[in-house]
């Protein structure tokens, strides 16, 4: 049986690349939680956000279901970026996209929270 030496150094820098796209969205999966903490912890300690909870002053003008969203959103497109295999892709660049739309999602909710700031 022949092999293709370019066709088979294609598909090793195919894997390479998913590998390391995979590795990116655990990185990006992982800091979700420290970005929250950290937006929380820092708003928080903000006067702004001590008066919109103490007296209901000052608040953001942040729909009500919009952070909740964009955490559900950054969390499923996360999960989807790390757990999806390789082999169901629709196409070879799909974990990209995922990897993208999750740190674009996290980075939103991260944002509606600083909002409150």
């Amino acid at each position: 049986m022949k092999t293709n030496p370019a066709a088979e150094a294609r598909t090793a820098d195919t894997e390479r690349a998913d590998r390391n796209t995979r590795t990116a969205s655990w990185f990006a999966l992982g800091m979700l939680v420290p970005a929250l903490i950290g937006s929380g912890l820092f708003v928080l300690s903000t006067t702004r956000a001590s008066g919109c909870l103490t007296y209901g002053v000052e608040c953001a003008d942040v729909p009500p279901g919009w952070i909740p969203g964009c955490l559900v959103a950054a969390v499923v497109l996360g999960v989807a970026a790390v757990a999806w295999p390789r082999k169901w892709l629709p196409f070879t660049s799909a974990r990209g996209w995922l990897l993208g739309l999750h740190v674009a999602a996290q980075l939103m909710t991260v944002s509606l929270i600083l909002s409150y700031a």
